[in-house]
């Protein structure tokens, strides 16, 4: 019998420092589960030596690693819609560059996703088994933006951003190409597509253990231009119903 095979996305932007280790630690767990897998790097217009960094030890690291790239930073969102393209999973696993949430923990969402038949199963900070440490002023930003998301969305979920998540591929699919925002709400723009088309998401824990990187990653124009990609939204699907 063939082996399901699971595609992992990581964008990345910027990330010369780190993106080898992530990619060696992401081989390592893979090779200890039994899926067919793939690892997709898109390089979101980095101006450092990611791309190179990953091109010439492309044949040292492993077979099943491939790297694409445009030239102008994008965001996530575009990053993520261009690396689809080259999918061929039954599942999709999203992953960040910088190992701040490691790729081991891909091993509970599978059984998750098979134990609740979910289409997704996305990392979640909130979550009451979960292990996070960053500083106050992200727990506030992310509470507030969560009561917002509650009130203006319904979803059956606590937090929207946390990068790592993993999709059943049709889902995905179904989905990833009615989106319109390319940055900050990328994530919570997907997951009200999926939630409008009926596919199950749940939430799972996460060990989060973030780099000095992570602390300064927000300031207040990203939050303004979050709010304002999230209210666009909004405006999609309850006033133009865009989305039906």
């Amino acid at each position: 019998m063939k082996k399901e095979k699971i595609s992992i996305l990581i964008p990345a932007f910027n990330e010369e420092d780190k993106i080898l280790l992530t990619i060696k630690e992401t081989i390592k767990v893979f090779d200890e589960i039994d899926y067919e897998y793939e690892i997709i790097i898109i390089d979101d217009g980095s101006v450092d030596d990611t791309y190179k960094i990953v091109s010439e030890n492309l044949n040292i690291i492993n077979r099943n690693i491939k790297i694409e790239r445009y030239i102008t930073n994008m965001g996530k969102g575009s990053a993520i819609k261009h690396g689809f393209q080259f999918l061929s999973g039954d599942y999709v696993l999203f992953l960040d560059a910088d190992l701040d949430l490691h790729p081991f923990q891909i091993i509970n969402f599978l059984k998750l996703m098979k134990k609740h038949k979910a289409d997704l199963v996305m990392g979640s900070k909130r979550h009451k088994d979960s292990v996070v440490n960053y500083p106050n002023i992200r727990k506030f930003i992310s509470n507030g933006y969560y009561f917002l998301i509650k009130i203006l969305f319904g979803l059956p979920i606590k937090d929207t951003q946390t990068g790592f998540k993993l999709f059943k591929y049709e889902a995905l699919k179904n989905s990833i190409y009615r989106i319109i925002v390319k940055r900050y709400a990328f994530d919570l723009e997907l997951l009200v597509v999926l939630n409008k088309l009926g596919y199950k998401i749940i939430e799972g824990p996460i060990y989060l253990k973030p780099s000095r990187a992570y602390y300064n990653r927000i300031g207040l124009k990203a939050v303004f231009d979050t709010l304002v990609d999230t209210l666009a939204i909004f405006y999609r699907l309850k006033i133009r119903r865009f989305y039906d």
